[in-house]
C-alpha cells in the first residue's frame, strides 16, 4: 500500500474511534506550511563545482504545502504509541546558470536558461513510547520516514535531465511538551534525525498548542527540514525546507 494510500485509509477509520476514546488519545489535524528553500543538489558528479545553488541558479524562493498527521496513543505498556503523517512536498522555478555545470552527465552551460521541478514526498511513521505523560511530556522512539526526492531540471538548449532517489530512512525520534496551567495552552518540540556516512537527515518542528474545551484545537509554529546528501544514489545536496506554520487539530 503506498503512503499516502495507507494515511487516506487511517483517516477514513477516524470516524469510528471516539467510542474508544475513555481508553486511547486520538488525535488527527493539518497544517499550512509557508517554506522557503535553501541550498545546493548535484547529481552524479563528484565535483563541487557541479554544485547548483536553489536560489541564486534556479531562482527558487518561498513556497507553501498542507500536511497531515494522524495520532494513537494508548495506555497498554510495552505497545507503542504510533503517529502517522504526510507532507508532499511541489515547486517550481525559473533560473539561469551563472556557470555550465554537469548534472547527471548532462552538461548545462553557462548563462542558459534553466526550468526547475522538486518534490520532495514523506510519510512518517512514528513509534515511540511516553515515559513522561502528565503536565509534562517526554517522547522517546524511532520514525521510519519514506522519502522521494526528485529534482528535474529542464535546460533551454542541454534538454532535460532528471534526480531521482527514494527509499526508507530510520531515524531517532524524540519530543517534548509542557502545558501552561489554566491557560489551554501547550508548548512543544519535536523532531528526528539521523546520520550515516556523510549523509545527514533532520525533521523538527517547535509549536505553541491551544486546545478548546470542545476537543477543537489550534497550533502553530515552525518546522525546518534538512536533507544533507554525501553521494547517496549518486545524489549529493544540502537542501533545507524551513518556514512557519499554523494549523487545526481535534483530540478525542
Amino acid at each position: 500500500m503506498q503512503p499516502s494510500r495507507l494515511f487516506t485509509f487511517a483517516l477514513l477509520l477516524l470516524p469510528a474511534l471516539p467510542a474508544l476514546a475513555d481508553s486511547l488519545g486520538l488525535a488527527a489535524g493539518a497544517s499550512y506550511w509557508y517554506y522557503d528553500l535553501s541550498g545546493t543538489a548535484r547529481y552524479r558528479s563528484s565535483n563541487p563545482a557541479d554544485d547548483i545553488n536553489l536560489r541564486n541558479d534556479l531562482g527558487y524562493g518561498s513556497d507553501q504545502v498542507t500536511s497531515v498527521f494522524v495520532r494513537l496513543e494508548q495506555p497498554v505498556p510495552m505497545v507503542p504509541n504510533i503517529r502517522l503523517a504526510v507532507t508532499d512536498l511541489d515547486s517550481s522555478a525559473n533560473g539561469r546558470l551563472s556557470r555550465s555545470v554537469s548534472y547527471g552527465g548532462r552538461v548545462f552551460s553557462a548563462s542558459e536558461a534553466v526550468a526547475s521541478h522538486i518534490r520532495l514526498n514523506q510519510a512518517d511513521v512514528t513509534l515511540y513510547y511516553s515515559p513522561l505523560d502528565n503536565w509534562v511530556d517526554l517522547d522517546l522512539g524511532i520514525d521510519a520516514k519514506r522519502v522521494e526526492l526528485d529534482v528535474d531540471l529542464d535546460g533551454s538548449l542541454s534538454g532535460h535531465q532528471s534526480a531521482h532517489v527514494q527509499g526508507w530512512v530510520p531515524m531517532l525520534y524524540a519530543g517534548v511538551g509542557a502545558d501552561l496551567p489554566l491557560t489551554g495552552l501547550s508548548l512543544g518540540l519535536d523532531g528526528a534525525w539521523i546520520g550515516y556516512q556523510g549523509s545527514r537527515f533532520y525533521d523538527y518542528r517547535a509549536e505553541v498548542r491551544y486546545r478548546t474545551p470542545w476537543r477543537v484545537g489550534v497550533q502553530a509554529g515552525y518546522r525546518a527540514i534538512r536533507l544533507d546528501l554525501n553521494d547517496f544514489d549518486g545524489a549529493s545536496s544540502n537542501l533545507e525546507f524551513s518556514g512557519p506554520y499554523a494549523g487545526l487539530h481535534l483530540a478525542f
